[in-house]
């Protein structure tokens, strides 16, 4: 996604994609499926085909991605969404705190944008080019 985010509104292939970020293009074949039945990437076939955003990347948080690509965030699992009662003893003190921190992990995945990610990248590399002399 940050790729996509980076290319801006032009496709990319998955191929291109798995070079620049040294994942594996099979990887990348099974987590695009999901983005793109979320309406998070549009794909295009054919020459100059490959995925780009459905939509700008100040709209698209990291949340959203995550959720969709690896599911609920959930530190522990009896707070994940498939919690069986006789996962967890009745008198649970620790799922308040586990849910907190739950709801802090949420909260800061929802509150960065890709394109926090892309302008955050930018900055970076910007002071370690400025620190490096």
């Amino acid at each position: 996604m940050y790729e996509l985010a980076r290319s801006e509104d032009e496709y990319m292939s998955l191929a291109e994609i798995s070079a620049a970020q040294r994942v594996s293009q099979g990887y990348l074949e099974q987590i695009v499926i999901p983005l793109r039945e979320h309406g998070l990437v549009r794909g295009k076939r054919g020459f100059g085909g490959g995925y780009k955003l459905a939509r700008p990347a100040d709209r698209i948080t990291v949340g959203e991605i995550v959720k969709v690509a690896e599911g609920p965030v959930a530190p522990v699992k009896c707070m994940h969404e498939d919690f069986s009662d006789h996962d967890c003893p009745d008198d649970c003190r620790a799922r308040l705190v586990w849910e907190k921190v739950g709801n802090a992990i949420e909260g800061v995945l929802n509150s960065i944008t890709l394109r926090d990610l892309i302008e955050g990248a930018s900055h970076t590399g910007k002071k370690e080019d400025s620190n490096s002399e």
